[in-house]
């Protein structure tokens, strides 16, 4: 399923703090629960030469040809970009990784949340793994060249998928510092990017609920990518990595996680990101 557990390449705590320094914090605000970050000049930070993206506005597909004699993983600069608004510059020495809810000893609320900063995950036994991520609409470019359907969203071809080796804290372990109940039913990662409108509809920023069993399975809280601190347009500080299921459950630049006892819905499980039908139930569908 496209994972792989690796040998160890973890690089020092001081190694990433310094190197994540150089990540454009000195023009970076603090994260906070109201205002996250201050958005980088464009919706995409990293340099995309036409002979390895085709851009489509907020986000830049990786052409097919730009990966020929490079092996399995993709490397970093030609890794393709999925954003919904535009990527955030943030501080890893404010953020704070909130954790809150009814699925949590003491059910935290989001104003007095169980927090972790960078440094916290840094000290955390990690782990290594190689995996794909692959946007939902990769390929979608083809129902309207091959099928001659109409379809709208940004029209991938190929190029919507990269394997990467990531490294960061298993969520299984954040999730029990921080207090999980076995009445935790759902989890809900939330971004940090700003808010996200359509049609005029501001549905606040990306999240999606991740039900506790897979969280507990193989889920990432990455910081690393590819043997360095995660690039801007990737995550960092902090992203999660869900093995085998859709992009959109990989959240970039989380910030907090509510845990609750009941099933939790966001208009990235039920308007966005699933089928639609008799064959595909509301709540079936939404995972």
């Amino acid at each position: 399923m496209g994972v792989t557990e690796e040998g160890d390449c973890r690089l020092s705590r001081r190694t990433i703090l310094r190197m994540s320094a150089g990540l454009g914090l000195g023009s970076a605000v603090a994260a906070t629960a109201s205002a996250p970050a201050r958005a980088a000049d464009g919706p995409i930070v990293k340099p995309l030469p036409p002979e390895l993206f085709v851009v489509y506005g907020t986000n830049a597909e990786m052409r097919w040809e730009a990966m020929r004699g490079q092996g399995y993983r993709t490397p970093t600069d030609r890794f393709f970009v999925r954003n919904h608004t535009r990527t955030p510059l943030i501080d890893a020495r404010t953020w704070r990784l909130r954790l809150f809810g009814r699925g949590l000893h003491g059910s935290p609320t989001l104003d007095r949340p169980v927090e972790f900063s960078y440094e916290d995950l840094l000290g955390m036994p990690a782990r290594t793994i190689d995996a794909f991520i692959e946007c939902t609409g990769n390929g979608r470019s083809f129902y309207a060249t091959q099928q001659n359907q109409s379809v709208t969203g940004t029209p991938w071809r190929l190029g919507g998928v990269g394997v990467a080796r990531w490294r960061g804290v298993p969520l299984a372990h954040v999730l029990e510092r921080a207090g999980l109940t076995h009445q935790a039913v759902d989890l809900m990662p939330r971004g940090l990017d700003p808010d996200f409108i359509d049609a005029g509809r501001n549905l606040g920023r990306v999240r999606r609920p991740l039900p506790v069993a897979k969280a507990l399975d193989d889920v990432l809280l990455a910081n690393e990518m590819n043997g360095r601190p995660l690039p801007p347009d990737h995550g960092f500080p902090v992203r999660l990595v869900v093995p085998g299921w859709v992009g959109i459950a990989s959240i970039k630049w989380v910030g907090d996680i509510e845990v609750s006892d009941a099933p939790l819905s966001s208009p990235w499980n039920t308007t966005y990101y699933r089928m639609f039908g008799p064959g595909y139930p509301r709540r079936a569908a939404s995972r």
